[in-house]
């Protein structure tokens, strides 16, 4: 501990090896089926997960396991109070899924926040280029025949064969790469993409940022990659214009005038890209043509919206899929943003943004009721900045469904993972500077209140 700043033990070679694990499990995606038809999302994950809680053991705190304990009783009420007793069981499998996804989200929180600064960027960049690379490969043919081969042998649902439709909107076959669908590999090379660059230090790290961006969408094409210059100013506001020592923190007027200009320059940016790299899927979207788009942005908050105006309180209650079939059906018959002759098999496959379900889920009580619980949780494990965390956590929502699974959580433990190592790097930092220039406050990154110092992990 350096003048009241937690730092724990590096991170075993052990645990870094999980950590590895766990990634490439929520990458993969690969899900198990337990007895009874439960099945268990990203097993691999899950896996990695649960050896990481018995190595990271001895920093599991009380005040953590209470407020995690506190969530989840919390979720079983509102499955109690949501309508249609007949669908308890159902809800009471989301439940064990959601437990599931919270315990091993926190493992990983816990590992992650043993790094340093640097050397977890590390990890994250070494994820982003291998992703990047093995694109590149796949989409040349160096190993597309084994790509497809462990998808047919690992997926049994879900897997992606609009190749024609990839042709159509982006003039080639996005690639796969071990995963079910090109979207997954879109979302997590953006989730491993702005992890980096929010853990970087590097002076020219956005101009890095930007040719990992550019050179993503050339051999991915997914319009997820764009996520990520909505994430840079929330990194500048939240994180990096924060100034001063603990219990005195402060915003950098010219980091935040700086950031504003950011934004202005990356919205240049997007548009044109937007309107000429994705002219096709634009005018398919226009038209009503691209239920994919339909399913991820403009149906979850119609259909929250017929859902909460039935039942406010509760919702549909936990994975209620059952529940919402009609207003599911409704919407994707009468919107006109799609084509009436689209046709879904299952509420499942037509709504894939779990910040929506969210409220679909819950309610509007409920819903705010878990907001503020899960707040709680992430301020009792010292996270600096909880806004920050819900910000990340919303935005990719949107390129992501399946609200109870491993990959929603794990993008909300890995923010505030990064929240937490971060403002540890600031503080030391801050602590060994001169005196003269802390008074100054020219420091590179934001404090954290007092209060998380001491109660924070250690």
């Amino acid at each position: 501990m350096t003048r009241g700043i937690a730092v724990p033990h590096p991170p075993t070679g052990a645990s870094q090896m999980l950590v590895l694990l766990f990634f490439i499990g929520i990458y993969s995606g690969i899900s198990f089926k337990l007895p009874g038809g439960i099945p268990v999302p990203a097993v691999i994950a899950g896996l990695a997960g649960a050896l990481l809680l018995m190595v990271e053991s001895p920093r599991i705190k009380e005040r953590h396991l209470f407020a995690i304990i506190a969530v989840l009783m919390l979720y079983a009420l509102s499955i109690l109070s949501a309508s249609d007793i007949r669908l308890l069981g159902e809800r009471f499998k989301g439940l064990v899924q959601l437990t599931y996804s919270l315990m091993v989200g926190y493992a990983l929180f816990l590992a992650l926040t043993r790094f340093h600064r640097s050397q977890l960027a590390t990890v994250m960049l070494g994820f982003s280029m291998v992703i990047l690379i093995g694109c590149a490969l796949e989409s040349s043919d160096a190993f597309k025949g084994t790509s497809d081969a462990f998808r047919a042998w690992a997926f049994d649902s879900g897997v992606y064969k609009a190749d024609l439709r990839d042709q159509e909107f982006y003039g080639r076959i996005r690639p796969k790469l071990f995963t079910s669908e090109p979207s997954a590999v879109a979302f997590m090379f953006s989730l491993f993409t702005f992890a980096w660059y929010a853990l970087s230090d590097m002076k020219w790290k956005l101009m890095g940022f930007l040719v990992l961006i550019g050179t993503g969408y050339f051999v991915m094409r997914g319009p997820t990659l764009l996520l990520c210059l909505a994430l840079v100013p929330v990194y500048e506001l939240l994180l990096g214009a924060r100034r001063g020592p603990p219990g005195n923190s402060h915003l950098s007027i010219g980091r935040v005038a700086a950031t504003i200009v950011l934004t202005a320059v990356l919205i240049g940016i997007a548009v044109p890209v937007v309107h000429t790299l994705y002219a096709a899927r634009l005018e398919a979207i226009m038209s009503g043509q691209d239920p994919s788009f339909f399913s991820r942005i403009i149906a979850p908050p119609l259909v929250a919206f017929e859902v909460i105006s039935a039942n406010p309180a509760a919702g549909a209650g936990l994975t209620g899929w059952e529940f919402i079939e009609d207003a599911t059906s409704q919407v994707y018959g009468t919107a006109a943003w799609l084509s009436t002759d689209y046709r879904f098999d299952t509420a499942a496959q037509a709504i894939t943004n779990y910040f929506w379900l969210h409220w679909i889920y819950l309610g509007l009580f409920w819903g705010g009721v878990m907001l503020v619980a899960l707040s709680l949780m992430l301020q009792s494990l010292g996270v600096p900045s909880v806004l920050f965390c819900w910000m990340v956590w919303a935005l990719f929502g949107q390129g992501s469904g399946s609200y109870v699974g491993p990959q929603a959580w794990t993008v909300l433990f890995l923010s505030a993972a990064i929240a937490v190592v971060v403002e540890r790097d600031r503080l030391l930092r801050h602590t060994r500077r001169p005196a003269a220039v802390r008074e100054r406050g020219d420091t590179p990154e934001m404090p954290m209140p007092a209060p998380a110092l001491t109660r924070g992990v250690r």
